[in-house]
């Protein structure tokens, strides 16, 4: 290895950044101070002091890498104007005029700074000027000033380069909330060698910015917006909807008897167009958008839009009645009749396939109910028309329950036609129902043919009730159960058990669960399901019989969605019965550890309920040891509190260390316990910060008298309404005013014995009534703390 070699390797060796470490930097903006968040794996040594055109912050490391690009991409630059890198492990903030900046340590490693508006506090540490370091001038450490812009001569205009103008600045990135907020202040700084007495919560809040403010991405996608439409209009895809009517006077609105009363003539004719007038309802058209129409391509290209103008809420064109005829395509006619003359219509006579009379019997199948009848023969004979997509998704409705493509039917529930019912089948769960059109929706459902509203309606009524409208799942079981003793299926006696619940009558509902589960048909899997749901609902326990029921269904049907839920109601009926270790056995056994929402309701009932025996087991042997047991903050705050209760502060303060901070009462009330029990009752006090519950004052009074605040601790149980503790606490901290009017008998009349006792005057020579009475006084004494002194100790 000759020498070049060897100084390229040790010019390698010395660039590798082995102890280099990155710090990662946050940002965010609040109303009263802009932050900026250094943290770093290992607590590192700083310094901030005043530099040339700002602040300094120096660490000792050198080696730390320090990436300032991102600063400014949630806060903008008011309060700290620029920050850079001016020297490794040093950098220049520089701030706006009347700011300052103030600085503390979270907890070792997490470096705060707040940049506030204002002057600095008198006695801030960080006002003195930061010295430079050795070879560092005080005008290389702040950031360079931009040089002013030379202005040349004035010139004739000439063509301009393009290619060389600056870029077009980009608008100031509006104020966002910062994930760390500490709402307090101190007096205390780094330099004491203490940490300030902050909440030590990390909470996400919302900036409150001011509704004189503008986003300017508001603006700019304002500007982006109309510019499109100026586009289009030029380009005559936007065109005025000329053929809607005038919006009524409000004041007139209430005169017109019907909606068919408000048609216009459908003869009149608009002067600048020949197009006849289109008839729209006055209830179909919101104000919102009486002087537009919205069709997308699909609607131009299917063709299968409604033609008497009927608008859904948002202006979109309603699908044709045409398209849902189901009787008219057969729907109650008889079977073979019906397919036999639709098949014969399949050819031709040139023996090729027709196209409407591959539409025809496709639409025979979804009639009877024949969904995936009607996708196949769609699919073989490679029928392209309008109306196929509409018919693949009808069909997906009748064999599924619900749509492939759901977006289909987008807004067709506010429609005035047929297609508000399918729009409502076609989705697994109704969303917003603030525009949905009922009479339309059930005067659909009514025309159905029987079979199909047998079939459809306990999916339709069952989503209903899931949306909280169970006027209309009452009305579609009705629609049902009009069609007499075929109409009556497990089904709709199940809906008709979650009506019951719905309105209260839990016993109408166990009757109604019993007979289909009594039936021993098919419906059985689902009611088992629903009688372990409502009793786990009520806070009660499911029987043993139902849950060995349960589990032998889950087992028939493993693999399906039907067996997948009824393991679980399973497991949750165990944890509900205080069984845990079967529950957690299961849990481990089926591999459903993962289920975060599972574990974490199963910890919580363990937690809440289960005895220290169960609860230590799963702690140190079972569930938390699982590998990939998953379970929610509620889940950890839960054990966590109960095992710094039991005493096991460590292990609790090991459950919460992958939670991250939120800033609840909930977690700030467990977090204060844990550092009370840990020892730093502080800690504790700064957790409970601005909390204004009993239970806080409860944990205060715990502080105050670990501080040995006794006349506090009293304070705060009276506060918390705890009179015995109160008291008790009084007599310890020798509060006879407030012994004499809470404590106990005994307790009072020892306080006023003492009142009442003068010291005699030792100037005088006693009488012997004075000391008869000193004698007498005496015994009295001894008499009432001996009675203090018999009674059990209720000392807190």
């Amino acid at each position: 290895m000759n020498a070049r070699h060897i100084f390229l390797a040790l010019a390698l060796f010395v660039g590798q950044p082995t102890l280099a470490q990155q710090v990662e930097i946050r940002s965010g903006e609040h109303p009263e101070y802009s932050r900026l968040v250094f943290e770093t794996e290992t607590p590192q040594a700083w310094t901030l002091g005043r530099g040339p055109d700002g602040y300094l912050l120096r660490f000792d490391n050198r080696a730390l890498r320090l990436d300032l690009g991102d600063v400014f991409d949630r806060i903008p630059r008011r309060r700290l104007t620029d920050a850079a890198l001016v020297a490794p492990g040093l950098v220049s903030l520089r701030i706006g005029p009347n700011a300052h900046v103030e600085a503390f340590e979270l907890r070792p490693g997490l470096l705060v700074l707040d940049f506030r508006t204002g002057p600095a506090p008198e006695n801030s540490p960080f006002e003195t000027a930061l010295q430079s370091d050795a070879g560092i001038s005080a005008e290389e450490e702040a950031l360079p000033t931009p040089a002013e812009p030379v202005r040349p001569d004035p010139a004739p205009p000439r063509a301009v380069d393009i290619a060389a103008q600056p870029p077009t600045p980009i608008p100031e990135t509006p104020a966002v909330r910062l994930p760390i907020d500490v709402g307090l202040t101190s007096t205390l700084t780094p330099s004491a060698g203490m940490k300030p007495p902050v909440a030590m919560v990390e909470k996400m809040l919302e900036p409150e910015i001011s509704p004189a403010e503008t986003d300017p991405r508001v603006a700019a996608m304002r500007s982006e917006l109309m510019k499109q439409i100026g586009r289009a209009t030029a380009q005559g895809l936007l065109e005025p909807a000329l053929d809607l009517p005038a919006q009524p006077d409000p004041t007139q609105a209430k005169a017109a008897p019907t909606a068919r009363d408000a048609l216009p003539d459908p003869g009149q004719r608009t002067e600048e167009s020949d197009q006849a007038e289109t008839p729209v309802a006055e209830d179909d058209t919101p104000p919102d958008w009486r002087n537009m129409r919205v069709e997308t391509s699909m609607d131009r290209g299917l063709d299968i839009v409604s033609g008497d103008g009927a608008l859904a809420a948002d202006g979109t064109r309603c699908l044709s009645d045409d398209n849902f005829d189901v009787i008219g395509w057969g729907g109650e006619r008889d079977p073979g009749d019906l397919l036999a003359e639709k098949r014969s219509a399949l050819l031709d006579m040139r023996d090729t396939t027709d196209p409407s009379g591959v539409i025809g019997l496709a639409r025979a199948y979804i009639a009877m109910g024949f969904g995936a009848e009607a996708r196949a023969v769609l699919a073989a004979t490679a029928t392209e028309t309008s109306v196929v997509p509409l018919l693949r998704e009808m069909a997906a409705i009748v064999d599924t329950g619900q749509a492939n493509h759901p977006e289909l039917f987008d807004s067709q529930i506010s429609c005035p036609t047929r297609a508000a019912l399918w729009a409502a089948l076609a989705r697994p769960e109704l969303r917003d129902l603030s525009d949905f059109n009922r009479t339309a929706l059930l005067q659909s459902f009514s025309e159905l043919p029987i079979h199909l509203r047998r079939h459809l309606g306990p999916k339709l009524a069952e989503r209903f009730l899931a949306a909280g409208d169970q006027a209309t799942a009452l009305q579609i079981r009705n629609a049902v159960a009009r069609t007499g003793v075929k109409g009556q299926t497990t089904d709709l006696t199940l809906i008709e058990a979650q009506i019951e619940l719905a309105r209260g009558s839990d016993a109408r509902a166990d009757r109604k669960i019993e007979e289909v589960i009594s039936s021993g048909g098919t419906g059985t899997a689902d009611a088992l399901a629903l009688r372990i749901e409502t009793a786990l609902s009520r806070d009660q326990m499911p029987s043993e019989d139902s849950l060995a029921l349960a589990e032998s269904l889950a087992f028939e049907r493993r693999g399906t969605a039907s067996g997948t839920r009824l393991l679980t109601l399973a497991i949750r009926g165990h944890g509900a019965r205080a069984d845990f270790e079967t529950a957690f056995a299961m849990l481990a056994h089926h591999g459903l550890e993962g289920q975060t929402e599972l574990s974490s309701e199963l910890l919580r009932e363990l937690a809440r309920r289960g005895s220290d025996e169960e609860f230590m087991r799963e702690v140190y042997l079972g569930a938390l040891t699982l590998p990939d047991i998953s379970f929610d903050a509620e889940a950890r705050l839960a054990v966590a509190d109960r095992l710094t209760a039991m005493g096991f502060q460590d292990r609790g303060a090991k459950v919460l260390q992958p939670l991250a901070p939120q800033g609840t009462p909930r977690e700030r009330l467990v977090r204060a316990r844990l550092a009370l029990a840990q020892g730093s009752a502080g800690e504790a006090q700064q957790y409970i910060a601005g909390l204004d519950t009993p239970e806080a004052d409860a944990l205060r009074a715990l502080i105050a008298q670990r501080q040995g605040d006794l006349k506090s601790a009293a304070d705060y149980l009276g506060a918390v309404g705890d009179a015995a503790a109160q008291s008790a606490m009084a007599w310890r901290a020798r509060d006879w005013n407030d012994v004499e009017s809470l404590g106990k008998p005994n307790q009072r009349a020892f306080v006023q014995t003492r009142r009442d006792r003068e010291p005699a005057d030792l100037t005088m020579e006693p009488s012997l009534a004075v000391a008869r009475d000193a004698l007498g006084s005496s015994e009295i004494m001894r008499e009432r703390l001996k009675a203090l002194l018999d009674q059990p100790s209720t000392q807190p």
